[in-house]
């Protein structure tokens, strides 16, 4: 592989004029009309500093940036297009206004931070108390912004800070005022995280299945691995060793070493108490201890008949369950979960839970998902894409935008639900059985469907995307129905989808895919770091799973149309699936070229490679994907640094996406031609890189 750099002095194309637009999910605003509503005098006549959006006339550069910074400017997130949420003073801000490069100078004003989630502000709900979450710019601002806020009226009250949050409940006739607050960078409402364990689905289903729970029916299909051809990458040595996963979730157990359930024996690294007013990390509820499994279990009671995807591999067990609430406490502050199981050597970090409204949003949730990948690049977080697939319009399709926050991030992993092959134990009933299929499921082909009935089909539940502002999400799909993994031995633990014996237990959700694909992601980073890459980036992981996923299109009911339920209708990348169904033989097995660019590309500048296709081979596919800048919860498009892929065939011609909305990107080529591919990464546009550069990471296949 040949890799070259150089300016693209040539492509000037690629280095385009900027909109004059500003685009919030508060909605589109003309930046150079709205400027011209202040004079000089009044855009800056506070004292002291405030914050301010600084657009530029063109893509802006670091040299713009450094220009802002020499002023005094104080540089916080990126707005699109082509502009910065800064703080300044008032001289500060004549001075850049003067700028010739610079566009126009605006308020930040309140009515950009406050969530549209929130629904019509009106009078007549002016009383109405809300459950908010504040965001403040810095850590530092937060004393202040609490005072300000509790100043303003009394009934106005805080019940919890943490870093740069603020979670306060506060009357919708407040909302502004709050807003107004220098130092606060956006609102929105407050909603309490949900498990994706669809023990929903189990009410009123009388299930005729028995098991012996002996062991003497397990035939390998039931813990979901199967599926996923781990034992391919056993066979190779690959089983976890040397690497921690993390999972923040209703516990681990018994909460103590040395009672554990001995599945987990030699395997737990460390647990944390997280719930609140909880005295353990024990798991009264049960998801957790299934959770757990399904990520490292070694299977040592049910004699390595039931285990999880990496059982050599180390947990860290992070309880959020609080008895006293019956549910999940999740930190204000995400960064408390990611730098504690970061200390203690985790890189993969798995998260079964969500939001169970706002879908498709970019929230302050998916922000610091994005913001603590940026800044800890080696650190991959899994999320669950959420449980709420449902066919409301009654065409036997699964209807679009239902994906959970933090799902919504662009830096994480996100994992929808396929289905198991696994006709016994769980729920073993037709969707038109369930409770909830009579509005959720009512129409065919999926009302007469089983939930394990086949692999190359989703669950109906498993929610889809795309977000708000476009992205392809969930990334990938990993078996999410009828799950067999470990029973927490807690008395009043949930048998959630039917207990096996009281070891083990069936569960189903995005909840029982994450910690499969978790597990997967670990034998990716062990398998990485076995090809020289000592310290794999969590794009170069990610870009593993995804790149050799397997395409499931068109899904379980076959190219019948979408008018007779297709279940998925065009091939992967799509927002049902993501790139596919995680394949861990392949992750291991696939010859795949990799790179893992940590320093990356300048705007303006492109990395070439080559490639050369024998005359045996027939396709060839390429993968990008790379952690992006953290944008603001304000923003309604999210993408904050672009860059592209584009190959170039024996022939000359150039394949490539152009996508200005995802930060990963795939040209797949069937019947390729042989000969010598040319392979550019492009910095497009980079206003927030890492010493004006993105990091990303290639990786290409050829069979």
């Amino acid at each position: 592989m040949k890799k070259t750099m150089f300016g693209l002095l040539a492509l000037t194309a690629s280095v385009g004029m900027a909109g004059d637009k500003l685009f919030l999910r508060s909605g589109t605003i003309d930046a150079k009309i709205e400027a011209m509503k202040y004079s000089g005098s009044n855009l800056a006549s506070a004292e002291g500093t405030a914050e301010y959006i600084v657009q530029f006339k063109n893509i802006p550069t670091e040299s713009d940036k450094a220009s802002l910074k020499s002023r005094g400017l104080q540089i916080f997130k990126y707005l699109p297009d082509d502009a910065f949420i800064v703080r300044a003073t008032s001289a500060q801000l004549t001075a850049v206004r003067r700028l010739a490069t610079v566009n126009a100078v605006i308020a930040y004003s309140p009515f950009m931070k406050i969530s549209p989630d929130f629904g019509a502000l009106s009078i007549f709900t002016a009383n109405q108390v809300e459950n908010v979450v504040v965001k403040t710019f810095t850590n530092s601002d937060r004393a202040r912004v609490i005072n300000e806020i509790q100043a303003q009226s009394a009934d106005n009250s805080i019940v919890k800070s943490d870093g740069n949050s603020i979670l306060a409940n506060i009357p919708q006739g407040n909302l502004l005022f709050v807003a107004g607050i220098n130092g606060v960078e956006h609102i929105q409402p407050f909603v309490p995280m949900k498990l994706w364990d669809g023990v929903e689905l189990m009410e009123g289903v009388v299930n005729p299945t028995t098991a012996p729970g002996d062991y003497s029916d397990i035939t390998g299909v039931e813990d979901g691995t199967q599926i996923m051809n781990f034992a391919e990458a056993y066979k190779m040595g690959f089983t976890g060793k040397g690497q921690i996963a993390a999972y923040a979730d209703t516990g681990l157990d018994s909460g103590d070493a040395s009672t554990i359930h001995g599945d987990f024996s030699g395997a737990l690294v460390k647990g944390y108490i997280h719930g609140m007013w909880s005295k353990s990390w024990g798991d009264p509820m049960g998801h957790g201890t299934h959770v757990a499994g399904s990520i490292v279990s070694r299977g040592k009671v049910s004699g390595a008949k039931i285990h999880g995807g990496a059982p050599d591999a180390g947990i860290v067990a992070q309880g959020m369950w609080s008895p006293t609430m019956e549910n999940l406490t999740v930190p204000t502050e995400l960064k408390t979960l990611f730098d504690q199981a970061y200390a203690d050597g985790a890189r993969v970090h798995s998260n079964s839970w969500g939001a169970p409204r706002n879908f498709g949003a970019y929230d302050n949730y998916a922000v610091q998902v994005d913001d603590y990948v940026w800044n800890h690049p080696d650190m991959l977080p899994v999320f669950a894409a959420g449980n709420s697939g449902v066919d409301q319009n009654k065409d036997g399709r699964i209807d679009s935008n239902s994906m959970s926050s933090p799902g919504t991030a662009k830096n994480c992993l996100t994992v929808g639900a396929s289905e198991n092959l696994n006709d016994h134990g769980g729920i073993q009933v037709a969707i038109g059985k369930l409770k909830a299929a009579a509005t959720s499921w009512p129409a065919e082909p999926i009302n007469g469907d089983f939930l394990s009935n086949n692999p190359n089909g989703l669950a109906m539940f498993s929610s889809r995307g795309p977000t708000l502002d476009g992205r392809t999400k969930p990334d990938v799909v990993a078996p999410g129905t009828n799950i067999l993994s470990d029973k927490s031995q807690m008395e009043g633990a949930s048998d959630m989808w039917g207990a096996y014996n009281k070891f083990y237990t069936y569960a189903g959700g995005t909840s029982m895919a994450t910690p499969l694909t978790a597990g997967a992601a670990l034998i990716a980073r062990e398998k990485l770091q076995s090809m020289g890459v000592k310290v794999p980036s969590a794009a170069l992981m990610k870009g593993l799973l995804m790149h050799t996923a397997v395409d499931i299109f068109p899904g379980q009911f076959g190219l019948v149309g979408a008018a007779k339920g297709q279940e998925l209708l065009t091939p992967r990348p799509n927002s049902d699936e993501g790139y596919g169904r995680v394949d861990v033989s392949r992750v291991v097995g696939l010859p795949t070229q990799v790179m893992d660019e940590k320093e990356g590309v300048a705007q303006g500048e492109s990395m070439a490679y080559q490639i050369k296709l024998e005359t045996n081979m027939s396709k060839a596919w390429f993968t990008l994907v790379y952690t992006d800048a953290p944008a603001t919860a304000s923003a309604a498009k999210t993408l904050v640094n672009d860059i592209d892929l584009v190959v170039i065939n024996p022939e000359g011609k150039e394949l490539t996406l152009g996508d200005k909305v995802n930060n990963h990107e795939m040209v797949e080529i069937n019947n390729a031609v042989p000969g010598v591919y040319k392979v550019l990464v492009k910095g497009q546009r980079i206003p927030q890189g890492k010493s004006g550069k993105q990091p990303f990471a290639l990786l290409i296949s050829a069979i």
